[in-house]
C-alpha cells in the first residue's frame, strides 16, 4: 500500500492596494470561500466566512467597519476573535467562524493573517535546599529605637 503524499499549500498573496488587505479566498474541498483569516497552525486555519454572513443576519458593512479598525489600530498585539470578544460581539459572529483542515486545503488567495502571541519569559525556580540540623540557627533580636 502506498501513502497518499498530501501537496502543500499554495499561498498566492496579492499586491493590489484597492481591495482590503485582510480579505483571503480559501479553496477547501473544490470550494472557495471569501474568509478573513484568524488564525492559521499546523493543523486548521481558523476563519470568519463571509459568505454566511448574510445567512445568519450579519451586516457585512458594519462586520467590515469592525475588522478595518481592528486591522490598523490592534491587529499587531490581538486576533480578531479576542477583539471581537473583549466587544462582546463573539455570540453573534461565532456562526460564521470555521475551520479549515490544512490537509483539505488546496490554496489561499490572499494575505493569511497569523496572529502569534508573545512568548512566555521562562522562569527559573530554584529548589529550596534544607537546612543540615547540624548547623544552629540564631534569630537577631530587634533592638527598640524608640
Amino acid at each position: 500500500m502506498t501513502k497518499n503524499k498530501i501537496p502543500s499549500l499554495k499561498v498566492e498573496a496579492l499586491s493590489e492596494r484597492g481591495n482590503f488587505i485582510y480579505l483571503s479566498l480559501v479553496e477547501y474541498k473544490r470550494e472557495t470561500y471569501l474568509c478573513i483569516i484568524d488564525e492559521v497552525t499546523d493543523d486548521f486555519i481558523g476563519a470568519f466566512v463571509l459568505d454566511y454572513a448574510e445567512q445568519e443576519n450579519i451586516q457585512i458593512s458594519s462586520f467590515l467597519s469592525f475588522v478595518t479598525k481592528w486591522f490598523y489600530s490592534n491587529s499587531d498585539n490581538n486576533s480578531l476573535s479576542t477583539e471581537l470578544a473583549k466587544a462582546g460581539l463573539s455570540e453573534y459572529t461565532s456562526p460564521i467562524y470555521k475551520t479549515f483542515d490544512v490537509s483539505y486545503v488546496s490554496r489561499i488567495v490572499g494575505n493569511p493573517l497569523s496572529f502569534k502571541p508573545p512568548s512566555k519569559s521562562k522562569v527559573k525556580r530554584r529548589r529550596v535546599a534544607p537546612v543540615p540540623d547540624y548547623i544552629e540557627i540564631v534569630f537577631k533580636k530587634k533592638s527598640d529605637a524608640s
